[in-house]
């Protein structure tokens, strides 16, 4: 479904939101905290240097998994998010193209160099569509994430990010909330009890798609009323469902709003998604985090528009200065704002 068509019918048909000041009015702000948080890199930062490894082309200088755990550990960071997609046979639309053996036996690889060199894994994710319309499409998706729920445990991360899916074909015949309380939601509580079981939390992910506001964000978490189901806080994908961009939109308060949801984060460079121009304001978005109780990590994720100078397919190495930047750039930010101004 693609932004044009859905901005033919009427959104409040489709989907009528709650304002996002509705959730700041009705909760407090607690003590600002004045401590560190532990920063780090999602791996998705270096996606096409990971990618060109993994299939073996040169689309961009190749790197891999255990390399880029270095590199993050060299710039300072405290943890690291490592992807699924980066381990040697996963696939998006299929089960694991390599034995159990061998994607085991990778996981444990990352976590012992993890251990050795002293750094954290924050979290881990997959690619899936719980509002595909095709019911065996989601259950199949489902199967997809407990597999890597089950490597997740053996790698060590503690949290698995998952997606809420694309805005589906039928959302012009059906409306926001059936998709969201007929799909989305089983599908999530059945990921969440598994998760449970192996001590691996679920966070779904806002991500400009079906859930492009904290009200979307809040409200399934609300039906689905699961202890072991947050969010996975993506400051770079608020925005007014079905708008191509999120220019102009209130981010911080929707970031605010999902905060006591929270259990990771992807801090992104540009609040209203690629191809804009605002860039986050990173002190800005410190002060509500401190005001909340989120103790959590913090990862960095950085993204990249085709017409981008440093995209990494126009660079004769993989990002690693790029990354590093805007790494120093969140580390000020936190420093900058242990003091209540």
């Amino acid at each position: 479904m693609n932004n044009a068509e859905l901005n033919e019918v009427s959104l409040a048909k489709v989907y009528e939101q709650i304002p996002t000041k509705h959730y700041l009015e009705n909760r407090r702000r607690g003590e600002y905290y004045s401590g560190d948080y532990k920063l780090g890199v999602n791996l998705y930062s270096f996606s096409h240097n990971l990618f060109s490894w993994l299939q073996g082309n040169s689309a961009a200088p190749p790197v891999d998994t255990l390399s880029l755990i270095r590199f993050a550990k060299e710039i300072g960071c405290d943890c690291v998010d490592i992807t699924s997609y980066f381990i040697p046979g996963y696939e998006t639309f299929a089960m694991p193209s390599k034995p159990d053996q061998e994607i085991y036996g990778y996981a444990e690889s990352i976590k012992k160099l993890c251990e050795e060199l002293g750094i954290e894994i924050s979290g881990t994710g997959v690619k899936n569509d719980f509002a595909d319309p095709n019911s065996e499409r989601r259950a199949f998706d489902v199967q997809r994430v407990k597999y890597w729920i089950d490597v997740a445990a053996v790698m060590g991360a503690p949290v698995m990010r998952v997606f809420n899916g694309e805005i589906p074909k039928d959302i012009l015949t059906t409306d926001w909330e059936t998709i969201a309380k007929e799909r989305i939601v089983p599908a999530l509580i059945e990921c969440a009890d598994y998760g449970a079981s192996k001590g691996i939390q679920i966070g779904m992910q806002n991500h400009a798609d079906i859930t492009s506001t904290a009200d979307q964000v809040i409200r399934i978490l609300e039906w689905a009323n699961h202890p072991n189901l947050g969010v996975v806080n993506d400051t770079g994908c608020y925005k007014i469902f079905g708008a191509a961009t999120g220019d102009g939109y209130n981010w911080y308060d929707d970031i605010e709003a999902v905060l006591p949801y929270t259990y990771n984060f992807q801090i992104k460079r540009l609040p209203g998604g690629l191809n804009t121009e605002t860039l986050t304001d990173l002190q800005e978005l410190f002060t509500r985090i401190r005001y909340s109780d989120y103790r959590g990590y913090i990862p960095l994720e950085t993204i990249w528009s085709s017409s981008d100078p440093n995209h990494p397919s126009k660079l004769s190495a993989p990002p690693y200065e790029q990354v590093r930047e805007f790494f120093e750039e969140i580390k000020a930010a936190m420093t900058k704002t242990k003091v209540r101004k």
